[in-house]
């Protein structure tokens, strides 16, 4: 029988794994894995070795620490405050239905926050604004920047509670740049399309263009990436589903580019 390319986590026990994403988040251009699990589970994080297996970071990237009280159903990877480094935002909420003895079922959202080429996170709750709102069991979570200023937005589910839409207020004069692809020989959202951006300041960063993320939740595109100061990108490498592989050069930052895929 093969070797599974996933180790077992940290302390080789059961984890029960709810949503999860799978996005490049310390920009080494193979994409990552996190997903989230129950209280005294933590929150597993699987980098990307680039040699067809996956090594598990949660301890020395902090989250373990970070998360190991916490219960979260959807995770999503997205760059919060276009610093050229994804974040990630967690729903919180508990699968039972009641209070436990020492568990309560109700939880807080939670922001981490990737402090870059250090590999470390940092929770950010109270900080991020969501103990503003009740606690309570949240469940899907959706992506997208909802008012057009540039910056990811939220929606999150609740069990027996209204719906939350948590608008980005960070406080940044960093720029960003959206991608919206549209295939002419692949399919025609471009699911499935890897894209390489270079920045004067960030480097290269790299995402893709998918629907799936989070817990039963979907998300439509653009492709969002953070530039930090940068107000250009040096060159974008579009690699579509068909074979294709485009390239940008020169274009201004804090717009969003349509790309049609070149029949060729």
């Amino acid at each position: 029988m093969p070797q599974s390319p996933f180790p077992q986590v940290e302390d080789g026990t059961f984890v029960s794994g709810m949503g999860l994403d799978f996005r490049d988040y310390n920009n080494d251009g193979y994409p990552d894995i996190a997903f989230v699990a129950l209280p005294s589970q933590t929150f597993p994080m699987f980098q990307n070795t680039g040699k067809g297996d996956f090594k598990e970071v949660t301890t020395p990237s902090g989250m373990r620490d970070l998360s190991r009280a916490m219960s979260g159903f959807g995770p999503g990877l997205f760059d919060f405050d276009n610093d050229g480094w994804k974040d990630m935002f967690v729903s919180g909420g508990h699968v039972e239905s009641h209070d436990m003895p020492g568990q309560l079922v109700a939880h807080y959202n939670t922001v981490f926050r990737n402090r870059g080429a250090n590999g470390n996170w940092e929770a950010l709750t109270e900080a991020a604004g969501f103990v503003a709102s009740r606690k309570s069991r949240h469940r899907g979570c959706a992506f997208a920047d909802l008012d057009g200023d540039g910056r990811i937005d939220i929606v999150v589910s609740a069990l027996g509670a209204p719906a939350e839409i948590w608008m980005n207020r960070s406080l940044t004069s960093n720029h960003r740049l959206d991608i919206a692809l549209r295939g002419t020989k692949s399919n025609r959202d471009g699911i499935g399309a890897r894209i390489k951006l270079v920045s004067k300041t960030v480097g290269a960063q790299y995402n893709h263009m998918t629907t799936s993320v989070g817990y039963a939740s979907s998300s439509y595109g653009p492709v969002h990436f953070g530039l930090g100061p940068d107000a250009r990108a040096y060159v974008i490498e579009i690699h579509w589903p068909s074979g294709i592989v485009e390239t940008l050069r020169d274009l201004p930052a804090d717009q969003v580019l349509k790309v049609t895929e070149p029949e060729r």
